[in-house]
């Protein structure tokens, strides 16, 4: 008994101390720091391996054959120090800001919005349930769809138990792509924090408003789509449930608590959206499972549950945490082990058009997703390509843009897909049902207005 407990104990303590690390190496800096992370990330990948998947040890195992490789061929050790702070940075951002999942899934807030999403009128179902996840997704990340999910299907049941397929299809659909589009601009995505650290000297603030904007436009275009699919459905009478005004109200301050706070620490300190993300995240996630008190329990009382629930949450944010890091530690190693300076001799986008450029992007990013190819690894590798170029063949802003747009097609276009799996492990439908099947000609009719987007841009 005390064995099982210990091993989820043991690997919260490395995930709270990689985060410390991680934290202080890009505050304070110095070599002790640096190495703390990169030996954090390593303890996290061994301990971690016996809660991991297939795929958290198939990536284990490409990143050590990269790794010989790489000295095999080269005496300086640079990129690999290089390769492994960057999965370190990407393994302590993603679990700390997953961890915001620990209050949320306490949350009866939480709930009672989630309720109130799925239990609408076939009018506004499709609307509330895409908006739904997209904004939850803002602040519980894939804990949004984990959430909902289950209570899309229990919302399809009639009394005697017989799932309305049709419903259980729209909302679920509704859900993945709501979701997919918060990568397009939401700062507490791994996404961001992936190109941001790539590519520097952009505009962030177009970045939003093109990713807003384009949100918008998508979850629209979605809302369209349903109805045309579903035009000779019978219509629904149901009434609209009551709204939950409180609920939502507190939902809407801890949102709020993420934003104001973020803001402060990047205009006091100079720090970057997902640093300061990752200083912020965990002290409200704290802060709102210690509101989550009961009255008759003390503050320390319920403090001194946020371990064993962090415990308990612990190999689930380590898969998060190896799969990601590795994912990132693969492209950045894959961009110095490949002959970069052949393929881009190969490669002459002189005569091509920016648009051009920014449409293939998505492309590969999808087609990669098709072979199990994490959006990570083929991102990295694509903006370490497109540094080694000459020239860009199109303005660094939008394509940042256009590698978000490719991240999020593949959440809904690929079976492969963290989305995607997430949903499937929690409802039973298979990932190529969720992804060929079912949205893969939104997907089509999204790229084609990315597309037009991207003609606009580069005019």
């Amino acid at each position: 008994m005390v064995s099982s407990y210990m091993k989820p104990g043991i690997l919260a303590t490395i995930l709270v101390v990689l985060s410390v690390f991680v934290l202080c190496a890009r505050t304070i800096g110095g070599p002790a720091f640096e190495v703390g992370a990169g030996v954090g990330f390593g303890a996290l990948c061994v301990f971690g391996l016996r809660s991991s998947t297939i795929r958290e040890v198939l990536l284990l195992g490409v990143s050590l054959i990269l790794t010989a490789v790489y000295f095999w061929r080269e005496t300086s050790g640079d990129t690999f120090a290089q390769a492994i702070d960057l999965a370190a940075f990407f393994a302590a951002f993603i679990l700390l800001l997953t961890a915001l999942k620990i209050a949320a899934e306490r949350s009866r807030s939480v709930l009672a919005v989630g309720r109130y999403l799925i239990r609408q009128p076939a009018s506004g179902r499709y609307v509330a349930t895409a908006t739904g996840g997209h904004f939850l997704g803002v602040f519980l990340n894939f804990g949004a769809i984990s959430l909902m999910a289950p209570l899309i299907q229990n919302a399809a049941k009639d009394d005697n138990g017989i799932v309305n397929t049709d419903l259980e299809r729209r909302q679920i659909s509704a859900l993945l792509r709501g979701f997919a589009w918060i990568l397009l601009w939401a700062p507490t995505t791994l996404t961001q924090a992936v190109l941001l650290t790539l590519f520097t000297e952009i505009s962030y603030g177009k970045i939003i408003a093109l990713g807003v904007a384009t949100s918008v436009l998508m979850v629209f275009i979605g809302f369209l789509f349903d109805r045309f699919e579903w035009r000779d459905l019978a219509k629904d009478t149901a009434p609209s449930p009551a709204f939950p005004m409180l609920e939502f109200g507190r939902l809407t301050l801890v949102c709020a608590a993420l934003i104001i706070a973020t803001a402060a620490l990047q205009i006091v300190f100079g720090y970057t959206t997902a640093l300061s993300l990752m200083f912020v995240a965990p002290t409200v996630t704290v802060l709102w499972f210690m509101a989550q008190r009961p009255r008759a329990t003390t503050r320390p009382s319920q403090m001194a549950l946020f371990w064993p629930a962090l415990t308990d949450n612990a190999p689930g944010l380590a898969r998060s945490a190896i799969a990601l890091g590795l994912s990132g530690f693969i492209g950045r190693m894959l961009a110095d082990v490949l002959p970069m300076d052949t393929l881009t001799a190969l490669i002459d986008l002189e005569n091509v058009p920016g648009w051009l450029f920014l449409a293939a992007l998505p492309v590969l990013i999808t087609l990669g997703g098709q072979i199990a190819l994490s959006p990570i690894i083929l991102v990295v590798f694509i903006g370490q390509v497109i540094q080694t170029l000459p020239v860009l063949p199109a303005d660094p802003t939008h394509i940042v843009f256009a590698l978000s747009a490719g991240w999020a097609l593949s959440m809904f276009a690929s079976p492969n897909a963290t989305a995607t799996l997430l949903i499937s492990a929690t409802t039973k439908v298979a990932p190529t049902t969720l992804t060929w099947a079912w949205n893969l000609r939104y997907g089509a009719v999204c790229y084609a207005v990315l597309v037009a987007v991207f003609v606009v841009l580069e005019t």
